[in-house]
């Protein structure tokens, strides 16, 4: 059986994979701190939170990754896996964001 780290880690490198063949420089942060990806393009930054399960962002940790893109100026994006498909929010909106 795949533990939640196996899972995650998984699911990280998926969307690092996805997000390269888009033309975007890729940083994978030691230990998810503060954030699992950062990602650079054309001047835009995407901070990614990834998640197996989308109910598993606590709202603490929400409202703590909210006030780090805000400060930053980045875009802050949940991945979550639905169906063998990933999928992109927008945390702020929580609209989906196209890739």
């Amino acid at each position: 059986m795949m533990s939640r780290y196996i899972k995650g880690r998984r699911l990280e490198y998926k969307v690092r994979d996805m997000l390269r063949t888009k033309g975007y420089v890729v940083i994978r942060a030691v230990q998810s701190k503060p954030i699992d990806l950062i990602c650079i393009k054309d001047g835009r930054v995407l901070l990614i939170e990834c998640k197996t399960q989308q109910s598993a962002l606590s709202k603490d940790r929400k409202a703590e990754l909210l006030k780090l893109a805000k400060i930053s100026g980045a875009l802050l994006l949940l991945a979550s896996r639905k169906k063998h498909k990933i999928e992109l929010t927008d945390l702020e909106t929580n609209e989906p964001f196209p890739i």
